[in-house]
């Protein structure tokens, strides 16, 4: 199966990609967590339009919990919610779904296929994680494991969420406007907006710390948006190294995605393209 399109929906933007005689065919399109569902078909269809072929099939990553992978049980985008595979392929060609994160780890485990456990997390609008262990995905009893944004950490403003303290939403949210006006501010080295990266890397640090001491992967792989802010992993790598169990950091590979801008989409394709099972 050549002709796969991958398509990795977003809190914030939908990106597309397939390859075409060797070349990246590519696209971003602006969503949001109320983008209505036929927006995103809409977009789909015309990017498939513009290809010289018709899919072999549609790999397609979404935020949220994926049953099997043909239904979205629940999505942070809104209109996802319930949404099975008929809505976008409707007989045209055969859909996957699978969750964005267990993307980004089928993505991953082709370049790490020496080690026994591979953890891949994700921090963009939000942080999941995703562990692939002597070849088979983990993936809790009904396959919604990884939920890493939605655990909890005291602080003295009550107990949060590790979303609302480091994940890219949460992050705006404490700052108290939008990307636009963050991307400025970190351009221009503003005190306060540094400070706030520096507190949310401490708080992913302290999740990487639970990340090793929980699965004691060979590798952890980082990727999304939030990890490229500056400040933020540096604070995060100190923090890890300074509360793990040194034998455990010593023996954990944390790497950079290989290809941060499409881990997700290649690894939709990937689960497409290969039938695999999780």
């Amino acid at each position: 199966m050549e002709r796969v399109v991958g398509v990795d929906i977003g809190c914030t933007k939908m990106y597309l990609y397939a390859q075409v005689n060797g070349e990246h065919v590519e696209q971003k399109v602006s969503t949001g967590l109320d983008c209505p569902r036929e927006q995103l078909k809409h977009d789909i269809d015309t990017f498939l339009e513009g290809l010289p072929f018709v899919p072999e099939g549609l790999g397609m990553a979404v935020p949220g919990l994926v049953e099997g992978d043909s239904r979205v049980k629940l999505s942070d985008i809104s209109s996802l919610t319930g949404i099975t595979t008929d809505y976008f392929g409707g007989g045209r060609f055969p859909v996957r779904f699978i969750n964005d994160v267990k993307a980004a780890t089928v993505a991953e485990t082709v370049n790490y296929t020496d080690k026994d456990t591979i953890a891949v997390i994700m921090a963009g609008s939000g942080i999941a994680l995703g562990v692939y262990s002597k070849e088979r995905m983990f993936k809790g009893a009904h396959g919604f494991a990884g939920e890493l944004g939605y655990c909890v950490t005291s602080t003295e403003n009550g107990p949060k969420t590790l979303d609302s303290l480091a994940g890219g939403i949460g992050i705006l949210m404490q700052a108290g406007c939008g990307i636009e006006e963050f991307l400025e501010r970190i351009s221009s080295k503003d005190s306060g907006t540094e400070k706030l990266l520096t507190e949310a890397g401490f708080h992913f640090g302290l999740a990487l710390t639970n990340v090793i001491h929980l699965f004691n992967p060979d590798v952890i792989v980082i990727g999304g948006s939030t990890a490229t802010y500056p400040g933020y992993m540096e604070q995060a790598l100190e923090t890890a190294q300074k509360h793990t169990l040194p034998d455990m950091f010593n023996h954990c590979l944390i790497a950079p995605a290989k290809d941060n801008k499409r881990i997700v989409a290649l690894g939709a394709m990937e689960y497409m393209r290969s039938g695999m099972q999780l």
